[in-house]
């Protein structure tokens, strides 16, 4: 019985340790630490404690890579398998639903441990640069370990109810956000009442909130870190955090588990939908398509892959309920923040969810394509590839109107303070505003570029990679030119690098699309 409940499971092990890409990014991932080794002995080294600096940093980075990896590599274990109706062919081979699972996600949950595992010995050098002991580092990486197993499980949850990986990891994202907010929501929820004097300080309501965001808080990894890395001494190496994370990933493994059948047990036609788009309801409906534009492909993307007009509602909701609430702020809490900063808040956030917005488009640009091995249909079309990937392109732009209008309603609010600063630093005009904008838009255009060209060689897990890679460039690139600090040479140098690249990216991804075009 043993044999075949762990068969899906061993052939993913060994196709996994087959692969080229887990062999290099085990070793990019201890270049990377060994430099970070390299530049805090060098720039800490008179500082006390630079190895306790330098750990704080690695693990700061595994958790955003253990976050990123559950909203893309792990998210798409089971909901890969329905893209592709390859689910079907699993069933056929007797597989139970627990060898699927098994097969399909705890694999993945040890390739990425693996990962981990492989830093472990680089580390412990912190230990030498001081400021560190080795009951810290373990502390630490068994939180980033039951953290991992928490991420892991819960997006193969989202995964078995989920059609699409997209879906997916939109849905593990929220979940994973709810996780980490709860203890500070809860406590403030908790004082708000207290606050406006609507309760009295011992009240029922406030204690039981308490309680859960105290709770909350004991289980999230971030505050576990903050506990072992501070000087003060902390209970042990096995504290609340790993048990609270191994338990919730065994109940979510089993609430997968038990779910499988209902969701996965019918497989329905994958292609792709229009995503809570109006149907039958008539061409007047404000929610219909409508005809095709003139440009099909982009009409297509931008109602079956991005949502089409419903999703714009839904982010306009989404993005303008918090700077309403931000604006309405009671004074009995402080009042609502100046226009000036309340509309430089607005742009800087803005243009975070548009870069966002178009990272994962960029990312899923051609998926839907390659999945369904229409690009080899697309290739013989008269416009040809080039033309084609531009028009899916111009299918992204109207789901940025949400966050775009946003953006453009806050320039009112930022133009006086604009004008200030340029007058009072006319001269260095140039440092303070032209150089930094084109070295922020030279490494935009860059890492979209990656994104998609990474996409187009890897299934999956493409754009923690291209974080991972710019990451990695970009440390390189201040490791060589720190000489440069007294002017601006690395920075010109970085933008051209920027802009060069991409330029590279663009020629190299209209040749990757002919191949796997062909290939098709």
């Amino acid at each position: 019985m043993i044999a075949p409940l762990f068969a899906l499971f061993i052939r993913a092990l060994r196709e996994e340790a087959r692969l080229r890409l887990t062999y290099l990014s085990r070793a990019t991932l201890v270049l990377l630490i060994l430099l970070f080794l390299a530049v805090i002995q060098q720039e800490l080294g008179w500082v006390n404690g630079p190895g306790l600096r330098f750990f704080t940093t690695v693990c700061i980075i595994d958790l955003c890579f253990v976050v990123l990896a559950g909203v893309s590599y792990l998210a798409s274990a089971i909901s890969e398998e329905k893209e592709e109706m390859t689910l079907g062919l699993l069933r056929m081979t007797n597989l139970n639903p627990l060898s699927i699972l098994l097969g399909k996600s705890t694999s993945r949950l040890c390739t990425a441990t693996l990962l981990f595992a492989a830093q472990f010995p680089f580390t412990l050098l912190a230990i030498t640069l001081g400021g560190i002991s080795l009951r810290q580092i373990l502390a630490a990486y068994l939180t980033i370990g039951s953290f991992l197993f928490l991420v892991s499980n819960l997006a193969l949850l989202a995964s078995v109810i989920c059609r699409r990986s997209s879906g997916a990891a939109i849905l593990t994202g929220v979940l994973l956000l709810a996780f980490l907010l709860v203890a500070p929501l809860a406590l403030w929820f908790a004082g708000l009442p207290v606050w406006l004097g609507w309760l009295p300080n011992e009240n029922a309501w406030s204690q039981l909130l308490t309680s859960v965001g105290q709770t909350s808080a004991m289980a999230s990894p971030f505050t576990r870190i903050a506990q072992v890395l501070n000087l003060r001494p902390f209970a042990g190496v096995m504290d609340f955090q790993v048990w609270s994370n191994l338990g919730l990933g065994v109940v979510f493994f089993i609430l997968a588990w038990l779910g499988f059948e209902r969701f996965c047990g019918e497989l329905k036609e994958a292609s792709p939908t229009r995503a809570g788009l109006a149907r039958s309801r008539g061409s007047r409906h404000p929610l219909s398509p409508g005809r095709a534009w003139r440009r099909a492909l982009a009409w297509k993307d931008f109602y079956f892959t991005t949502g089409g007009k419903l999703w714009v509602g839904i982010k306009l909701v989404i993005y303008g309920t918090p700077l309403v609430i931000v604006r309405c702020w009671p004074q009995k809490l402080g009042g609502p923040p100046a226009w000036d900063d309340f509309g430089i808040a607005t742009l800087f956030i803005m243009m975070l969810f548009i870069g966002v917005e178009l990272t994962f488009s960029a990312a899923s640009l051609f998926r839907n394509e390659r999945q369904g091995q229409t690009l080899s249909s697309l290739a013989m079309l008269p416009q040809g590839l080039g033309r084609v990937a531009y028009e899916k392109l111009l299918g992204v732009v109207p789901s940025l109107v949400a966050a775009g209008t946003y953006l453009v309603l806050s320039l009112p609010l930022v133009v006086g303070s604009f004008l200030k600063t340029t007058v009072s630093r006319v001269n260095d005009f140039e440092n303070v505003f032209a150089l930094p904008l084109l070295l922020l838009a030279s490494q935009g255009i860059f890492f979209l570029h990656l994104v998609a060209a990474l996409s187009l060689h890897l299934k999956r897990a493409a754009l923690p990679l291209a974080m991972g890679i710019h990451f990695l460039i970009i440390f390189l690139w201040a490791i060589l030119f720190t000489g440069f600090r007294g002017g601006d040479s690395g920075l010109v140098l970085l933008m051209i690098f920027g802009f060069g690249g991409a330029a590279f990216l663009h020629f190299h991804i209209g040749k990757r699309l002919a191949v796997v075009a062909a290939e098709g």
